[in-house]
């Protein structure tokens, strides 16, 4: 059995890139704010020191909802492995709401694990919320001895949901379904990393799975299972979003580090395929407005590599119009996207816990609304 754990660090295929991330970035002058605001794109932070934002949804009343992977734990006792390997578990995650400036946590103390200074989190990775329903957080899986005295380490591989006023419960256990059943056949490997509440069922992605589950009344299903790449290259879903012109489901794909070999797909209600995108680099995010203009977070995209950092950082958000015109908007790290009022809103420094990343307090977890002039 080949198990994922809370030490892959942002997403199973990106385990070698997050590790170069982390020595590479460390020679980096830790004490000055990204001195080319060039690079990046035109932009107003809409909140910031945020715990590893991830996914980014909108709850039914058009507020904006982020999964916050937390920072792990700040406690030593809590870390096992030693240098890049090290991991520090503790219940920092947590899915927040954020209107005008407010914020509140619908759900909290939730799973996380992160690199001893709070980075590259893993836990609770994604958030939603569906009309008249409870907020939903799905949580990344880790096997039981991995986890310290004191932490829910009950909440790893599920999806837990919470009413407004009532207590965070389990819903199903996505990662005993992937142990039991193991859908695409390559043995046992579960990270839960997308949500999306819909009516009558939720969707997970899980991007170890290479498998979109629904979960109607606590069962799970499997609702689509990713393409084959190849046996060293997989789909790894990991962000779920509601096309807004067409009311398809979308997926996005990390697929690997290779420039442009990712796709988003659009899944009809029954889980076949629709269209796809493709050409993108490292998908983290997805969206689409009701002009039918698509946005995609690329964690790793653009022509920037960790070698480059503070000048400029890796990652971009893509536009595709509707009539296939692209244009690519520089963000450090992104994650989560969506469109709110036609105006496109992406998790930034994703790979950020809310006290700054590689020394650098700037560089904390943001939620910026992107300028598109």
């Amino acid at each position: 059995m080949n198990t994922r754990t809370l030490s892959t660090r942002v997403i199973p295929s990106a385990l070698g890139v997050l590790a170069l991330a982390g020595s590479t970035v460390a020679a980096a002058d830790a004490d000055q704010s990204p001195p080319d605001q060039a690079k990046m794109a035109k932009h107003k932070v809409i909140a910031d020191e945020l715990d590893n934002p991830r996914q980014l949804s909108l709850t039914p009343g058009g507020k904006l909802l982020v999964a916050q992977a937390g920072h792990g734990s700040y406690d030593p006792a809590n870390c096992i492995g030693e240098g890049e390997e090290a991991q520090c578990v503790g219940a920092t995650g947590k899915i927040t709401v954020i209107d005008s400036g407010d914020r509140w946590n619908p759900i909290a103390h939730l799973l996380s694990a992160a690199g001893p200074d709070g980075t590259f989190a893993v836990g609770s990775d994604g958030a939603s919320k569906r009309r008249g329903g409870p907020y939903y957080a799905i949580i990344t899986y880790a096997p039981p001895d991995l986890m310290p005295e004191g932490v829910p380490g009950e909440q790893a591989g599920k999806l837990i949901a919470k009413k407004p006023g009532g207590k965070a419960h389990v819903v199903a256990d996505i990662s005993k379904y992937e142990e039991n059943h193991d859908p695409d056949g390559e043995g046992v490997e579960s990270n839960p990393y997308s949500v999306l509440a819909q009516k009558k069922r939720v969707l997970v992605a899980d991007a170890a799975g290479d498998t979109v589950y629904q979960v109607r009344k606590g069962k799970v299903r499997v609702f689509h299972k990713m393409k084959e790449y190849g046996k060293k290259v997989d789909a790894v879903p990991t962000s779920l979003a509601t096309d807004a012109r067409t009311g398809n489901i979308l997926v996005g794909e990390l697929h690997s580090e290779m420039p442009g070999k990712a796709k988003v797909w659009s899944l009809k209600q029954n889980g076949k395929v629709a269209r796809t995108w493709k050409g993108f680099t490292t998908v983290t995010g997805v969206a689409r407005a009701k002009n039918g203009t698509l946005y995609v977070s690329e964690l790793f995209g653009g022509t920037c590599g960790f070698e480059d950092i503070p000048t400029c950082f890796p990652g971009r958000v893509v536009r595709v119009l509707p009539n296939g015109k692209r244009k690519a908007y520089a963000v450090p790290f992104p994650a989560g996207v969506v469109v709110k009022h036609g105006k496109p809103y992406v998790a930034a420094f994703s790979i950020a816990p809310s006290t700054g990343a590689m020394g650098n307090p700037n560089w904390n977890g943001q939620i910026w609304r992107l300028n598109q002039r």
